[in-house]
C-alpha cells in the first residue's frame, strides 16, 4: 500500500518556520531564500487544506491548526534524528554527561544502565554524583536528575520521578511491633532522620508523614541522623531503625523482602525529581536517545 504523505521538503520547511516563527531565520537555516519557505508552507497548506500560518504586519503566528501539527511533526523529527544515529554504525562512539543527585544516581540511575547499553552499544554514559549547585567551574551536563527547585533559562525540564515516601525497616523489626501496628507505635521505636547538608535544601519531613498519618505535630527523637538518602537505606537495612525512604530507590529490597512496609502509610513527594537538557545539548541525537530512553523507565 502507498502512503500519502506530505510534500517532505515542505514539511521541513514548516517545521523551521513554525519553531521559530519567522521565515527569515529558518530560510537562514535551511539555507534557502524566505520566499522559498513561504512558498513550501503554502504548498503544505493547500495539501492539509486550510492555513497554517496567520500571515500578520510584523510576522505570523500558527494558527490552532499549526500548532497542533507542528508539535507533532517536531516529534517526529526527533525520532528521525534519533533513528539515523542509531543506524550510523559507522559514526565514532559519543559520551553523554548525566549530572546526578547522589542516592538517586546509586540506586536508580547507575543499576540501569546496563539495559541502556544492551540496547544502545554505541553510546557512552558518563554519570557525575554531584550536589546539586552548580560551581561554575563545573562542566555543564548534557543532562542532570535532581529535585525541581528553579527553572534555568540554560536547562529544559521534564518530570521524571514522583513517587511517595514510605516507612520501611529490616524484617527482624516486625517482631517488635503489634500485630496490627499503628504510626503511634513508631514512637517506641529508632528513627533515622536524613538532614541533608546542602545549604537551602531539605526534603520532605518525619513530622510531614506522622501529619499525613493523622497525628499532627508531635515532638520527634532520632536514633541517627545522616546527609544522604542511601546511607539510611543502609542503616535500615542493618537493622539500625526505621527510614522514610522514596519507594522508588528501594523497589528491589522491597520486592526481595530485604525492606518491609509494615504501615501502608503512602506521603506523596511534593518536591519530584525532573530530568534537566542543557539547551546546548538539546540538538544531540544521542543526549536525546539518553533522554527519552529514561523518561521511558519512569
Amino acid at each position: 500500500m502507498t502512503r500519502r504523505l506530505p510534500p517532505l521538503t515542505a514539511l521541513r520547511a514548516f517545521e523551521s518556520a513554525a519553531r521559530q516563527l519567522n521565515f527569515v531565520r529558518a530560510g537562514a537555516e535551511l539555507g534557502v531564500t524566505p520566499g522559498a519557505i513561504s512558498h513550501q508552507v503554502k504548498q503544505l497548506e493547500d495539501w492539509v487544506g486550510a492555513p497554517l500560518f496567520e500571515r500578520k504586519a510584523h510576522g505570523v503566528a500558527l494558527t490552532d491548526r499549526g500548532r497542533s501539527f507542528s508539535r507533532q511533526l517536531g516529534a517526529i523529527f526527533d525520532q528521525l534524528a534519533v533513528a539515523g544515529f542509531s543506524a550510523r554504525s559507522t559514526m565514532p562512539e559519543s559520551e553523554v554527561l548525566i549530572r546526578c543527585q547522589y542516592s538517586l544516581a546509586m540506586r536508580w540511575l547507575a543499576p540501569r544502565m546496563a539495559q541502556f547499553h544492551d540496547a544502545h552499544p554505541e553510546i557512552g554514559i558518563r554519570i557525575s554524583a554531584m550536589p546539586h549547585r552548580w560551581n561554575v567551574q563545573d562542566p555543564v551536563p548534557d543532562l542532570a536528575i535532581y529535585h525541581n527547585h528553579t527553572p534555568s533559562k540554560d536547562m529544559q525540564q521534564e518530570l521524571l520521578l514522583a513517587g511517595h515516601l514510605s516507612v520501611v525497616c529490616a524484617p527482624e523489626f516486625l517482631r517488635r511491633l503489634p500485630p496490627q501496628p499503628t504510626p503511634a507505635d513508631l514512637l517506641k521505636h529508632p528513627l533515622i532522620k536524613v538532614e541533608f547538608s546542602e545549604p537551602g535544601w531539605s526534603g520532605d519531613s518525619w513530622e510531614s508523614w506522622f501529619y499525613a498519618a493523622g497525628m499532627g505535630s508531635i515532638p520527634l527523637r532520632f536514633s541517627t541522623t545522616v546527609n544522604l538518602t542511601v546511607l539510611a537505606i543502609e542503616a535500615s537495612l542493618a537493622g539500625a531503625g526505621f527510614a522514610l525512604i522514596p519507594n522508588f530507590l528501594i523497589e528491589k529490597e522491597l520486592v526481595q523482602g530485604l525492606l518491609v512496609d509494615p504501615f501502608q502509610v503512602h506521603f506523596p513527594i511534593r518536591v519530584p525529581y525532573v530530568l534537566m537538557t542543557s539547551t546546548a545539548s538539546l540538538d544531540r541525537p544521542d543526549v536525546a536517545i539518553v533522554r527519552n530512553w529514561l523518561l521511558s523507565r519512569r
